[in-house]
């Protein structure tokens, strides 16, 4: 039985890890040996046990951790791995300098631009490492791996794209009332939600004085987050809404399991970020038919203007306000939206599509047998 290794150096919850996750399962599900390494407990590890895949855990705390490094190579030896599939920068450096040292091809995957920043220390080095070590560089959307290849360290033929998939089924609208009923919201209100960790990236303040621009025009609508967040990271979004007064209209979640129910809960979904790769909450959201509204931030090379979503170039508080209030206004407009997302979902975002993808690069590059 082929053994592959699945490799991310984060403990958290988010978009990368899920597809970690993912592929981990498929692996496993289509008569391969699934295992998987990670840096330290946390909710990676509570999932991994509850998919039952067989995981290890090293620390890779610190610059270039020879410990790290050294422990790797001992667990590829002794569990004769025959694919390395790491996820983001830092894993896919060490996983191929350890595939250059036991001749063991490596795939990695590259989820957004925090991948390739230009203040990412020693780029150029950790770029070679991947041009040496790589059999395979992914790139989730086909902008990242225009930016990957113009970097010029990497092979252009090195780098293909395969774009995040989820199970559709799984995201389909429900009725439910879940999410209200926590926040006290009637069903007549109209509840606009984000999904994503409270990161500097997804642009929470701009949501939020977004909100406050509609409240200025006789619609009070409520918003929800559902995103983890620290004490750090939560505290200036409770002063911005204590300053623009909306308690009791902006709501913070914190971290939630029911994606689906969450989604189901809410009218119009809103991306506020100021760069993003493939964002799996996206594609959730496209599932679910829900009216999408975004900034110009990398998904409008995912998602239609004006078809599929409506997007913003001007990072505006009023334009995105407008363009709310523009579905709110015409429920024709939004339910079409909603629709047209779906159908783009269900024809080029799903689970079974990304991963074949993946395993025909695994069959390609390292001769596994196909199920």
């Amino acid at each position: 039985m082929k053994t592959v290794l699945h490799v991310i150096d984060t403990t958290g919850p988010g978009g990368a890890e899920t597809i970690f996750l993912q592929l981990a399962k498929k692996v496993a599900e289509n008569g391969y040996r699934s295992i998987a390494l990670i840096r330290g407990s946390g909710w990676i590890q509570s999932q991994l046990e509850q998919l039952g895949i067989p995981f290890y855990i090293i620390d890779c705390k610190g610059s270039f951790n020879l410990k790290y490094l050294s422990s790797l190579v001992k667990l590829i030896l002794t569990k004769k791995v025959d694919v390395i599939q790491s996820h983001l920068l830092g894993s896919s450096v060490y996983c191929s300098m350890a595939g250059i040292i036991t001749k063991t091809r490596v795939i990695s995957t590259f989820h957004g631009m925090v991948d390739i920043s230009p203040n990412e220390r020693f780029l150029k080095t950790k770029l070679l490492a991947l041009q040496l070590g790589s059999s395979k560089i992914v790139a989730v959307t086909d902008i990242l791996r225009k930016m990957i290849c113009d970097l010029g360290t990497i092979q252009s033929s090195k780098v293909t794209t395969i774009y995040n998939g989820i199970d559709i089924s799984l995201y389909k609208k429900i009725s439910t009332k879940e999410y209200r009923n926590k926040l006290n919201i009637n069903e007549n209100d109209i509840l606009i939600g984000s999904l994503g960790n409270i990161r500097t990236p997804k642009n929470y303040p701009l949501a939020i004085k977004t909100i406050k621009e509609i409240h200025k025009q006789d619609w009070k609508v409520h918003y929800a987050i559902a995103g983890q967040g620290n004490n750090k990271q939560m505290a200036p979004l409770v002063k911005l809404i204590d300053e623009l007064n909306l308690n009791g209209y902006v709501h913070l979640l914190g971290f939630t399991e029911k994606t689906q129910s969450f989604l189901s809960s809410i009218d119009i979904f809103l991306m506020n970020s100021s760069s993003e790769g493939h964002p799996l909450a996206l594609t959730q959201a496209m599932a679910n038919e829900l009216p999408i509204v975004s900034t110009k931030s990398g998904v409008e090379l995912i998602v239609i203007d004006k078809k599929e979503a409506l997007i913003s170039g001007s990072m505006t508080p009023k334009e995105l306000a407008d363009m709310i209030i523009l579905l709110l206004k015409n429920d024709n407009l939004a339910k079409t939206i909603g629709k047209n997302a779906f159908y783009k979902a269900k024809e080029k975002f799903t689970l079974d599509s990304m991963y074949q993808a993946y395993l025909e690069l695994y069959v390609e590059d390292y001769r596994l047998p196909k199920s």
